[in-house]
């Protein structure tokens, strides 16, 4: 009977949840250091407003990469078309609460991290999509050198805009080296209630 009860609620679990999955890929046209690499990102929500991200990187030089930051931004409305001119709040994130949020992939965690969100009941912002997406992506070596590539817009031009890559040295200077695939806002995922 035991076994019975434990397929009944695992067959539970898996209808009550969702994934999707996005996969994108950053290529550089740089020949002298190859930091091109695929990112895969699990989105995974269930019926009770859970959410868990699961990133990965593959990098296609394993020897030369030491982590990866990815600071992820959120869209201020669901639909900037529509009447509604509100703000969407949207998932509280382990230890940064709602919008902005940043993952660390690091050698030592096979590139690979998580982060939870859980949409609060208390505040209805009446939004039915999250729309978040990378604001910036930096890539470090292992020999001190940090590449930061450009993924959206930086306004205040602390950052590159997209498709820019700059070179980040071990000096803190920096220089527009190459320019990679990578369009304003396409690394991004969206989230519903």
């Amino acid at each position: 009977m035991s076994l019975l009860r434990y397929l009944l609620i695992s067959f539970l679990l898996i209808t009550c949840t969702s994934t999707s999955t996005y996969q994108y890929s950053v290529e550089s046209n740089n020949l002298s250091e190859n930091i091109d690499l695929r990112l895969n990102f699990n989105i995974h929500e269930d019926n009770s407003n859970n959410h868990k991200i699961e990133i990965q990187a593959f990098p296609k030089e394993l020897n030369l990469i030491d982590s990866y930051k990815i600071v992820f931004d959120m869209k201020f409305r669901d639909d900037y078309e529509s009447d509604f001119n509100g703000v969407c709040i949207g998932p509280i994130w382990d230890g940064y609460g709602p919008g902005e949020f940043t993952v660390v992939l690091d050698e030592n965690s096979s590139f690979k991290a998580s982060i939870n969100g859980k949409l609060s009941q208390e505040s209805d912002d009446r939004c039915n999509n999250y729309y978040f997406y990378a604001r910036f992506l930096d890539i470090n070596l292992k020999n001190g050198i940090s590449y930061l590539v450009g993924v959206a817009t930086d306004y205040g031009g602390l950052y590159p805009d997209a498709p820019e890559v700059w070179k980040l040295d071990t000096n803190n200077e920096i220089e527009l080296i190459f320019t990679s695939n990578i369009e304003r806002y396409s690394i991004n995922f969206e989230l519903s209630k």
